[in-house]
């Protein structure tokens, strides 16, 4: 009764303010009764979706073959592209007080698993030096939890502590945000997995989170352990893996600050018959490499030592000198690493870093689109964008920005905080105003003024908010559950729209029996395509969302875009039956591209300002009545929760313009992401989530440094220079 009321209403209301013509009681009655199942369909649709969000044993199984997939990709990049890694040892440090039962003083990389499950309750924190092989550790233990889990069981989910704000968000709120973000689930979905304590947190990088080498009290990383402390399930702590530099965590508990109810296990420098054995099992030619390894021999203490004593640079180490040129003959030697000139640790780590930016051979012989000298200038921009970040806590428009994630659409304060939105703004007004000239051709100026007028009004509506959501398509398969479920949900959504077209008084258009058959077979085949092709921007069904497992982060973007234009040319060619009749076949396809350009740049935001003059051209009444229906929606869309298909491409696009070298000190590669998957392919890079990180980072301290060496610039690099 209820909803029938509300229907009466909202029928009513926009019959009255059609303004132009008169209502046929004939289509008003039949579109009451449409609007009235229509509403009742989606009603029942919501209450399925409630259902399925509350499912959370299955959301967390289908979440595991995800993250399982991910993650698995991840290890290999960090390996180099090997399978071979260094079976690390690990210590039992105890906290000054409350730690968990169950550890063992020592453990290894293979028993990681075992070692983590004997802990009560299940919270770990993993220590040790820059390179010593936390997150591979961390990456490990993940995969041997997700292959022995249960179904319906925790599943380990690893995030960048870099974006936690401890100030602005509790722990969980920020787990189901990310679970939101990364794995593309329903906020309710999310909360659900989080609130049921069916994830387990793999928070890496507390280290990261201040620029201080010694965080106390007031230090983010300190609000971070407190977020920590207090993260509950039921009466014990949450279970959580943690990841931290030594030196800062020691810190942290010289200011009485750990992780409570945890087992801190701290990595031990590699052995040298572990380095011994790594070399041999990955190096080409291991007699090569005899000279350096007599060395370690004779001095196990020693600058070399210590230089090589994590897996990190042993990694480096042997991609750098490995290295052949087309010839089949060796680049470099290893001896080299015996020169007088490398006396520290640090200049040996320096020393490897700086060949392994610079290395330019590769097996397949194939050449980089990128000269020495742009992979370097390009890397040390985002290199020193987010040292900023984390020298300064930087914070705009309500988001910590990260000291380690690189996500392309929001990427755009590098430029500062309104450049890039400013540019956004104006890009969109411009391609708007030239799509809209014929309103000046076949009318007047005055109209095409006040058009121009109305999107600028518009275009600061898609400019203002300051971190647009991508949005992405989706094809989902009839045979499913969750492709039948979105496919009825997408004919009841036509069927609203085209019941509502026949409500504000287009029967008296097209006349009553046309305009309602014109009405219902315009809303079943939009709402037919939105179920089938476009699912996955109008809705968030985690069984429909595929994840972002299989694409890189530039994909993001990419599938803004194309959700946008898509969108926009499905609504115009539904529509153009319509035009064709009111305006002929010229306006028609017109009315398409208007369509398309719309949405493609975010302006279905914008539709409730632009409605009454975006396409007039001197026909008043077709267009009026189309647009007709926006008006009941107006005060949705201008509070911003509308749709923003495309907003977030555009932005990364007017980001990219602003980088540009004659307008930036900080110039950027035009296809940014085309380069970042290439520096992936290199081994400089990794993806994480829907971010780039940098491989190592001390990889990424060391381009902020001042002493880098540069190669000619027109010297080329190479593909796959390391595919460690």
């Amino acid at each position: 009764m209820a909803l029938a009321v509300v229907a009466v209403g909202v029928a009513v209301t926009l019959a009255v303010r059609a303004g132009t013509g008169e209502v046929d009681p004939g289509g008003l009655a039949v579109g009451l009764f449409g609007l009235m199942l229509a509403i009742v369909g989606l009603h029942q649709a919501t209450r399925s979706q409630v259902s399925q969000d509350t499912d959370t044993a299955a959301l967390a199984d289908r979440l595991a073959v995800d993250i399982r997939k991910r993650e698995e990709e991840a290890r290999q990049r960090l390996l180099g592209g090997s399978d071979r890694t260094i079976n690390v040892e690990f210590t039992f440090l105890p906290s000054p007080a409350h730690r968990a039962t169950g550890a063992a003083p020592h453990g290894t990389l293979e028993e990681a698993a075992t070692y983590y499950r004997a802990l009560r309750p299940g919270r770990l924190v993993i220590t040790g030096a820059p390179g010593a092989g936390k997150t591979v550790l961390a990456l490990h233990l993940m995969l041997l939890l997700l292959a022995d889990r249960a179904p319906g069981g925790p599943v380990p989910v690893r995030l960048s502590l870099s974006t936690f704000d401890p100030s602005r968000n509790k722990l969980e709120d920020w787990l189901a945000e990310h679970l939101a973000r990364t794995y593309r689930l329903r906020p309710t979905a999310a909360a659900a997995l989080v609130t049921g304590r069916l994830v387990l947190p793999v928070l890496d990088g507390l280290d990261e989170m201040d620029a201080s080498e010694t965080p106390g009290h007031g230090s983010r990383a300190a609000a971070a352990l407190e977020a920590m402390n207090t993260y509950l399930h039921g009466i014990t702590k949450g279970q959580l893996v943690l990841t931290c530099r030594s030196s800062p965590y020691v810190a942290l508990e010289g200011a009485e600050l750990w992780a409570q109810d945890a087992s801190r296990i701290d990595i031990v420098p590699v052995s040298l018959a572990a380095t011994m054995a790594f070399v041999t099992a990955r190096a080409r030619n291991p007699a090569r490499w005899e000279p350096v390894l007599n060395a370690l021999h004779a001095s196990p203490a020693g600058p070399l030592a210590r230089g090589l004593s994590t897996p990190w640079r042993l990694t480096v180490a042997l991609a750098v000198y490995d290295e052949r040129h087309l010839d089949g003959s060796w680049v470099r030697d290893p001896v080299d690493l015996l020169e007088p000139t490398l006396q520290t640790p640090e200049q040996i780590r320096d020393h490897l870093l700086d060949l392994f930016i610079l290395a330019a051979s590769s097996t397949e012989g194939t050449t980089a689109p990128y000269t020495r000298l742009q992979v370097r200038t390009w890397l040390t921009v985002l290199a020193c964008y987010l040292r900023a970040n984390t020298i300064s806590a930087g914070e705009v428009a309500g988001r910590r920005l990260s000291g380690t994630d690189l996500v392309l659409h929001e990427l755009w304060p590098l430029t500062g905080r309104r450049r890039a939105r400013t540019v956004h703004v104006l890009l969109s007004i411009a391609v708007w105003a030239t799509a809209d000239l014929p309103a000046a051709l076949l009318d007047d100026w005055n109209v095409y003024a006040t058009n121009v007028t109305l999107m600028v009004a518009a275009g600061l509506l898609i400019g203002i908010p300051p971190w647009p959501v991508p949005s992405r398509l989706e094809r989902v398969s009839a045979g499913t559950p969750a492709g039948r479920h979105q496919f009825v949900n997408g004919l009841v959504g036509g069927l609203f729209w085209g019941v509502l077209v026949v409500v504000v008084d287009m029967g008296n258009v097209l006349g009553l029996v046309l305009g309602l058959v014109y009405g219902l077979v315009v809303g079943l085949v939009a709402g037919a395509m939105v179920g089938f092709g476009l699912a996955g921007v109008l809705s968030d069904v985690p069984e429909v969302r595929r994840s972002h497992g299989n694409a890189s982060p530039r994909g993001m973007v990419r599938d803004d875009l194309v959700a946008g234009f898509a969108i926009g040319l499905v609504v115009g060619l539904v529509f153009v039956p319509f035009y064709w009749f009111a305006l002929g076949p010229v306006l028609a396809l017109g009315a398409v591209l208007i369509y398309m350009l719309l949405f493609g740049l975010g302006g279905g935001r914008a539709l409730a300002i632009l409605y009454n003059r975006l396409f007039r051209c001197g026909y008043r009444s077709a267009l009026d009545l189309l647009f007709r229906p926006w008006r009941a929606f107006g005060p949705l869309f201008r509070t911003g929760a509308g749709p923003a298909l495309g907003a977030a491409g555009v932005r990364y696009i007017a980001f990219l313009l602003c980088t540009r070298p004659w307008w930036s000190n900080q110039p950027l590669p035009w296809r940014l992401g085309r380069f970042l998957d290439w520096c992936c392919d290199a081994g400089l890079t990794r993806t994480a989530g829907i971010a780039y990180q940098f491989r190592h980072r001390e990889l990424q301290d060391f381009l902020t440094r001042d002493h880098i060496h540069h190669d000619p610039p027109n010297r080329p690099t190479s593909v796959q220079m390391t595919r460690l």
